[in-house]
């Protein structure tokens, strides 16, 4: 969480690079071409660094390949999209959405709530100075991923969830080996601001658009991600490979 989520970052790549980029090309597109516009060579080898440690950028990862060809489908739910790879990636935002959820909308979230919960987390490992800046980088992600509002003062709130946004939050706990019910009133259906209702109501616009297979109904819930796998990721998941 060393820069935030970097949404601006990411966009401008995604929009700069072809949805069929090789993981070189995203480090060209970086490095070489300058596409997020940074000043000099060191800032453009840090971001390409943090976006790296967040999203992985390579195709061959399932969780950034689908990230990448559902931002390219519905580029307004890139927010949540990004939160959710980065939330698989990263322990310290991981570790604030648990103070995320206890805080109720129209509540005020402190940096010190969220200093004093980093430190319980994460005990003795990091200075004080760190803390109360990682605190407000993850304030700042929270806040444009649409789970808080204001600057000076933070505010809880509800993100908009979206068809691809809670498609790819279950594609996620999916590739943890989450199934049915299990999966559906996961930690990955309150981090998209939406209740199982909604999660389903979303599938079935995913399974229309050809994302899953979804099956829901006489106390059954089967949602089945294996066409956004390659073989040996398939394989890999059933125990197979």
């Amino acid at each position: 969480m060393s820069r935030s989520v970097m949404l601006p970052e990411l966009g401008l790549l995604f929009d700069a690079v072809p949805v069929t980029a090789r993981r070189a090309d995203y480090r060209v597109a970086i490095l070489d071409d300058n596409v997020l516009g940074k000043p000099t060579f060191s800032s453009r080898q840090k971001s390409e660094k943090h976006l790296y440690e967040l999203y992985g950028l390579d195709p061959a990862l399932a969780l950034f390949r689908v990230l990448r060809r559902f931002a390219t489908e519905d580029p307004a739910s890139l927010p949540l999209l990004a939160l959710t790879c980065a939330f698989c990636r990263d322990p310290q935002l991981r570790a604030s959405f648990d103070l995320i959820e206890t805080i109720k909308p129209g509540e005020v979230l402190t940096r010190a709530q969220m200093v004093a919960c980093l430190e319980t987390v994460f005990p003795e490992r990091f200075s004080p100075v760190m803390l109360a800046s990682l605190a407000t980088r993850l304030g700042i992600t929270w806040a444009a991923t649409g789970h808080l509002k204001g600057s000076a003062k933070r505010t809880r709130t509800l993100p908009v969830a979206t068809p691809a946004a809670c498609t790819y939050a279950m594609f996620a706990g999916y590739l943890l080996g989450l199934r049915g019910e299990l999966l559906v009133s996961s930690v990955f259906t309150p981090l998209v601001g939406a209740a199982p209702s909604t999660i389903l109501s979303h599938l079935a616009v995913g399974s229309r658009n050809g994302w899953l297979r979804l099956r829901h109904g006489g106390g059954v819930t089967e949602i089945d991600f294996s066409g956004l796998l390659l073989p040996d990721e398939e394989a890999l998941l059933n125990g197979t490979h």
